[in-house]
């Protein structure tokens, strides 16, 4: 028979046993949330603020590393535990910490890429010779291919036309023109109350860059109207800047008054040299 001391050594080791365990669990599901968020910001921020998101989120775990430490070398605890042993728990927990791995190694992918910018500036100087007239030409020739009151809308990185749907060849042959002019994607449609075709030129984080190619020129009165939206900048008669924001992050053409101010005083310089 065991003793009393040996039942009330082995209450006391299940307790700790469970109260270890518990604090896996909740250390496993803290880390994974916190790199989940991280991540997701990580893919909607471009380079520089994702650099300033990181920056600001070491400083905060340094400065709560009484809580943070503790955390981490309970987690690590927690993966050699489940890498070396094989009980229910250490295999279902052993899914997570591969996760919050991949999750890691993704942020930290994502942050050692060559930032990508845009801005108008960059547009207008990109649309200026050949690859304005070819992406218009796109444009044009794939609106025009169109059955009526039909939509598409094609991303290179998606590799997917919807809702109208590409054959194979005119999706290869598509997809080599953009990139031939250096662009992502394409939005057109035959809908009349749109009145213009939309070239996808750079995504940056969550917000899209794009050229908006008009059928007609543009009055004084709907330019003026089209330049009252933050997000567009009317370029000239029939084309116009396009900025769209994601579902978080900036939502206006960031340097838009200042690009128009440079673009006024140059056309006014030309009018009167």
């Amino acid at each position: 028979m065991k003793s009393v001391n040996d039942n009330g050594f082995n209450q006391s080791m299940n307790k700790k046993s469970a109260f270890l365990r518990f604090m896996r669990y909740v250390t496993v599901a803290l880390v994974t949330v916190t790199l989940s968020c991280v991540f997701i910001l990580s893919i909607g921020l471009d380079r520089f603020d994702l650099d300033l998101a990181l920056f600001a989120f070491i400083l905060i775990f340094s400065r709560l590393f009484f809580i943070t430490l503790p955390i981490v070398g309970l987690w690590i605890y927690s993966f050699v535990k489940a890498v070396s042993r094989r009980t229910r728990t250490d295999r279902f927990l052993l899914w997570f910490h591969i996760i919050d791995i991949l999750l890691l190694c993704a942020i930290i992918y994502l942050d050692s890429k060559p930032p990508q910018k845009c801005d108008a500036d960059i547009m207008a100087e990109y649309y200026e010779g050949e690859n304005g007239f070819w992406m218009r030409n796109i444009a044009a020739r794939y609106r025009n291919m169109l059955p009526d009151s039909t939509r598409l809308c094609y991303e290179i990185d998606y590799e997917k036309s919807y809702p109208y749907v590409l054959s194979e060849e005119d999706t290869k042959r598509l997809k080599r023109e953009l990139k031939d002019c250096g662009c992502i994607g394409i939005d057109v449609d035959n809908y009349s109350s749109k009145g213009y075709s939309t070239i996808r030129f750079r995504r940056i984080g969550m917000g899209m860059y794009s050229y908006r190619f008009y059928d007609k020129s543009l009055s004084r009165h709907e330019q003026d109207s089209i330049n009252d939206n933050e997000c567009l900048i009317v370029y000239n008669d029939s084309t116009v800047f396009e900025f769209g924001g994601g579902a978080f992050g900036v939502q206006q053409f960031i340097g838009k008054d200042e690009f128009l101010e440079k673009y006024m005083q140059s056309s006014q310089k030309e009018l009167n040299p």
